[in-house]
């Protein structure tokens, strides 16, 4: 009983740093990995909640308020007879409005921690300050105050029958657990299935062929004006490798690409 409430205590304890480390990386494209555990989570957020819980401790001090540390001591390492888990019923309200008052404090310091960082770019040479994932600035660069940057993607994929390449505009992307991409979100996008390619190439060839021929005038008896060789639908296929995809957005699991190009366009 003694250890379950010293690690009570130590969750209790941890809450305001959870709290801080939430509200800071509170972002779909932040580095925190979002499947951690409980064990996990309290403790990567023992260092922010042992910073807020030092200063307190200070302040109240510096106000005139005694803390029973070897109580505090004895609840952790459950070193603790019934005398003192009865003394918890007196130390309980004030307990509860500490840890209100601190959660509070740390939610408030996150906001503006996280604001000053972003407004001023601190994260970029303070990496301890990062919010986002590596892929962030990288799939979502920031343009000046009045210009946008648009996100023009080539993304190769492999499957069982062909390669092929998508083109389009990033509209968004999700992470996995590991920090790693999960999904390409795209728009206004273009298919070519390489394996057309060679067909599309002899194509080119016979034109380059046929106006070889025109202009050495040896067209007469060869039939090479053949209107089969220009017609509309030779040159749509030739100008049309990469034929568009209806819809509003296109998904792509990150796990089947094999190489990506990415191209910026500012939008002013």
């Amino acid at each position: 009983m003694s250890l379950a409430i010293g690690f009570l205590i130590i969750f209790l304890l941890a809450v305001p740093g959870i709290v801080f480390r939430v509200t800071y990386l509170s972002s779909p494209y932040s580095k925190r990995n979002i499947n951690t555990t409980t064990l996990e989570e309290i403790y990567s957020s023992l260092i922010p909640a042992f910073i807020f819980h030092a200063i307190s401790i200070l302040i109240l001090t510096g106000l005139g308020f005694s803390i029973n540390f070897q109580f505090i001591f004895n609840l952790l390492i459950g070193n603790n007879g019934a005398k003192d888990i009865n003394r918890l019923n007196h130390y309980l309200s004030p307990f509860l409005a500490y840890m209100f008052i601190n959660t509070v404090t740390n939610f408030l310091s996150a906001l503006l921690l996280r604001r000053l960082v972003l407004k001023y770019n601190l994260y970029k040479r303070y990496p301890v300050l990062s919010i986002y994932n590596k892929w962030y600035d990288i799939l979502k660069p920031k343009g000046n105050k009045n210009d946008r940057i648009s996100v023009w993607l080539d993304v190769l994929l492999e499957t069982k029958n062909d390669m092929l390449i998508y083109r389009g505009f990033l509209t968004d992307f999700w992470l996995d657990k590991d920090g790693g991409i999960k999904e390409l979100h795209m728009e206004d996008v273009r298919r070519r299935v390489l394996s057309r390619d060679e067909k599309i190439e002899s194509i080119d060839r016979a034109i380059a062929e046929v106006a070889t021929a025109a202009t050495v005038g040896t067209t007469s008896d060869a039939g090479m004006n053949d209107p089969v060789v220009f017609d509309s639908e030779s040159t749509e296929e030739i100008d049309e490798r990469y034929y568009h995809i209806p819809g509003e957005i296109f998904i792509i699991k990150y796990e089947d690409v094999k190489n990506m190009n990415i191209t910026y366009y500012l939008e002013e």
